[in-house]
């Protein structure tokens, strides 16, 4: 490949990276409906030949560096050029999210707010009509991500790999087997002591039998309780709390949206559009302990781009590999469980009840990702019966009855189940790291603050196998993971 090659990619890819990044924030973000991915594409067809792929992927180097920064534009290029294959039905599932809106007596509730809408309802009339508005726009919904996932096979084959999956592992540095069989194997470990628990909570808290629960049931009881007690979240305090305490002070400027707007995705979502100069952080809020997480998740993705230099080149600059992100994501969303934090910034004394409830909370969410991931691997390997086989995999994980309607929108972005696992497995090694090496409340000392920022400041230039083999972290050992479980629920 030549350095001309190269140069090319970083120059259009930084345009296209832009320009599809500020679409997407629009969108998400409520403030435009229709999106023009297709016509934005259109801008970069010499970027998107599959050659231009090719050729990257036929680049060898012994730099460290060098070859993470090749297998982060590989992921780029062949994401982007699977998502020109497909923009026109980009275009209208984003539509179709962002405009949907459906009617409850004299509440009108968006499409994108009705997961969130479930949360805060009890009664079962309610939420069954909730859901079967719901169900109406996601039946549309699906046809279109039936296609796109049709056409994400094919495409592949294009490119030189078997199927989609066969791509996303090789280019993405996963072993979903691997992964498949922990998520497997942490169903089966934590299979009576979650049962045992939201049977209990169940009981005492709505007065319903695990046998008669449903997945919304679910989410409400998790949401409710003595978590309905949090003070309401203010984006702008709380950062600015957690960046004093770790005296982080990162050179890109941390930009807040909180604006509600109908079409606006809820919870939190972080876009580096601009790493180095300033980040944009989009909150939908929707008044529960969900809100702190999803906040806390991505402030976590804000900080590792944070500290990128303005002058870096494409790759090491935009670009940084999935569980790399997922990981530093997890390890301050999960701020929520520490005793300590809780008590300062929540000002919640952790009773017993208290501190099982929310690791119960943890463990269900945690079994769910398990679900989807081992779905998506069965999906992309041809398996029939798509939407019952969610089901079935999804009720062997919550106890409880699920729906098949969510059986495509809940895997969006596909494959992001793999790199969300991962993470979430390297996440409580990294904490132990952090606890071992500082504090117990490591959040709290400037030397762990330092720490987070070195690793930060590398950027696209490292990986979660870089970091692993430089500090002893990272692999998909479950032992510190069921750690964390036995410690709190016995």
């Amino acid at each position: 490949m030549s350095r001309e090659t190269i140069r090319h990619i970083r120059a259009e890819g930084e345009k296209a990276y832009e320009a599809l990044s500020k679409e997407l924030y629009l969108n998400y973000a409520g403030l435009k409906n229709k999106t023009d991915i297709t016509g934005i594409l259109k801008s970069f067809q010499d970027l998107l030949e599959p050659e231009v792929f090719s050729s990257l992927r036929e680049a060898k180097t012994d730099v460290e560096e060098e070859k993470n920064g090749i297998q982060l534009m590989l992921s780029f290029l062949s994401e982007t050029i699977l998502l020109s294959k497909t923009s026109q039905i980009r275009d209208s599932i984003l539509y179709l999210e962002a405009s949907s809106i459906f009617s409850l007596g004299k509440t009108k509730i968006p499409f994108r707010s009705s997961r969130a809408a479930l949360l805060k309802k009890s009664k079962k009339q309610e939420t069954q009509e909730i859901q079967e508005r719901r169900e109406a726009i996601l039946s549309k919904l699906n046809q279109l991500y039936l296609r796109q996932y049709a056409y994400k096979q094919k495409d592949s084959h294009d490119l030189g790999f078997s199927s989609y999956l066969h791509m996303y592992e090789a280019i993405e540095g996963l072993n979903t087997s691997k992964l498949v069989e922990k998520a497997k194997e942490f169903i089966r470990d934590t299979e009576y002591i979650s049962r045992d628990l939201l049977k209990w909570f169940f009981l005492k808290r709505m007065d319903i039998k695990l046998k008669n629960a449903n997945l919304n049931n679910m989410f409400y009881l998790l949401n409710s309780f003595e978590l309905g007690a949090f003070p309401k979240m203010n984006p702008h305090s709380l950062a600015k709390a957690l960046l004093s305490e770790t005296a982080l002070n990162p050179q890109a400027k941390i930009m807040f949206d909180s604006e509600k707007r109908k079409g606006h995705v809820s919870g939190t979502m972080c876009y580096a559009s601009n790493p180095g100069v300033e980040i944009l952080i989009s909150t939908n809020t929707q008044g529960s302990i969900w809100d702190y997480e999803s906040f806390l998740g991505s402030f976590g993705e804000s900080l590792s781009y944070g500290y990128t230099e303005r002058d870096e080149n494409f790759e090491y600059k935009y670009l940084r590999e999935k569980s790399f992100l997922g990981l530093f994501s997890e390890l301050f969303k999960n701020l929520i469980f520490e005793p300590g934090w809780i008590k300062k910034h929540l000002r919640q004394d952790e009773t017993n009840d208290f501190l099982k409830f929310l690791y119960l909370r943890r463990l269900m969410l945690e079994r769910i990702l398990s679900a989807k991931l081992i779905y998506e691997a069965a999906l992309y390997q041809g398996q029939e019966n798509k939407a019952e086989m969610y089901k079935e995999i999804m009720e062997i994980a919550i106890h409880c009855k699920a729906s098949k309607h969510d059986y495509l929108f809940d895997i969006e972005p596909h494959l992001s189940s793999a790199d969300s696992f991962k993470a979430t497995i390297i996440e409580p090694q990294l904490r132990t790291y952090l606890i071992d090496n500082f504090d117990e409340q490591w959040w709290r000392e400037k030397e762990a603050g330092e720490f987070l920022v070195n690793i930060w400041r590398t950027g696209g230039r490292t990986s979660v196998n870089n970091i692993s083999e430089k500090y002893g972290f990272g692999d998909t050992d479950m032992s510190d993971l069921s750690k964390i479980y036995e410690e709190v629920l016995g």
